[in-house]
């Protein structure tokens, strides 16, 4: 797995940035992804759980994690 330069340098990232990072480089990989597919990913889910099964796992809801992720899934802002 390649590591970013971040990470190589040792710079300390908000988190923020960090999850747009991580967002952008899921859409880069796959540019027909939905928002769900992608949270899974970010999460680390395991292959073949719905968002509503992963959600319920973790005590919260789908809907939550949509919320939540939404802005970050957007495309990055010049």
């Amino acid at each position: 797995m390649f590591r970013k330069a971040y990470e190589i340098a040792g710079v300390r990232i908000s988190n923020e940035i960090f999850t747009h990072s991580e967002f952008h480089t899921i859409r880069q990989k796959n540019p027909n992804i939905t928002l769900d597919e992608a949270i899974l990913i970010f999460e680390h889910a395991p292959i073949n759980v719905s968002l509503e099964q992963f959600a319920q796992k973790k005590h919260r809801t789908a809907a939550s994690y949509r919320k939540v992720f939404r802005e970050f899934f957007a495309p990055l802002k010049n």
